[in-house]
């Protein structure tokens, strides 16, 4: 790197100036910044209104379920049996996950 500042129009964004070290060439870069802590803290937050403005019933149903694949998972586990056998023995469906497309 032969030099680094602030972009001239936005502070969060840093230009370098590099040279190649096997040719010589010179370029230049521009590498931004993210605050991470800042985004997980703002989707904290929509999660935190989004559980608070969500029925009690679902809210309620969403847990029992959860608990439900944590405990089958556990048991599949435990046992060597695949998730699905687990699931479909206990009566429950296993979830369902979109095909892959073929190339």
């Amino acid at each position: 790197m032969i030099d680094s500042r602030p972009h001239e129009d936005d502070p969060g964004v840093i230009r370098r100036r590099r040279e190649c070290v096997s040719c010589g060439h010179r370029f230049v870069t521009q590498e931004g910044t993210i605050n991470i802590a800042g985004m997980r803290a703002k989707r904290r937050r929509a999660q935190a209104v989004y559980l608070s403005r969500l029925d009690p019933e679902v809210k309620a149903a969403r847990i029992a379920a959860s608990n439900l694949r944590r405990d089958a998972k556990f048991e599949a586990a435990e046992t060597g049996r695949p998730l699905a056998d687990v699931l479909a023995a206990w009566g429950v469906a296993a979830p369902s996950r979109p095909a892959l497309p073929n190339p």
